[in-house]
């Protein structure tokens, strides 16, 4: 019994490998800033679990503000969305044209999904 959960649960780790992490190859393509939004910074609270019974204080992790941008990919008809820290972001505002990295993440008989991995004004080299 316990070597079939054992199997169950490597199985259920490579198939969260397959579809969450592993990226595929990156290429470059060109886009249009068609939005450009706000998200405020946060903070997230980490509560400890365990067995022991020391007490443990929640960990505060402070998340950073960021510019989410709606991108219209050249050659991909959905849009594509991309978040960057506010310092890049401000650089980049609706209707300029940028290149940018794209990677393919999931299992692509069953899902996938576009990645921003990075974006650059259309006009650097």
């Amino acid at each position: 019994m316990k070597r079939v959960a054992a199997a169950g649960l490597a199985i259920v780790a490579v198939l969260v490998w397959l579809t969450l992490v592993r990226q595929g190859p990156e290429r470059v393509a060109t886009a249009t800033i068609v939005g450009k939004g706000f998200l405020a910074g946060s903070i997230y609270v980490q509560q400890p679990v365990g067995t022991d019974h020391s007490v443990s204080m929640p960990v505060e992790i402070p998340m950073g503000e960021s510019n989410v941008f709606e991108l219209r990919v050249d050659g991909i008809a959905k849009p594509v969305r991309a978040s960057f820290n506010t310092v890049k972001g401000r650089q980049y505002d609706v209707g300029h044209r940028v290149r940018v990295r794209v990677a393919r993440r999931g299992f692509p008989p069953l899902w996938s999904r576009l990645v921003v991995v990075d974006m650059t004004p259309a006009d650097s080299s």
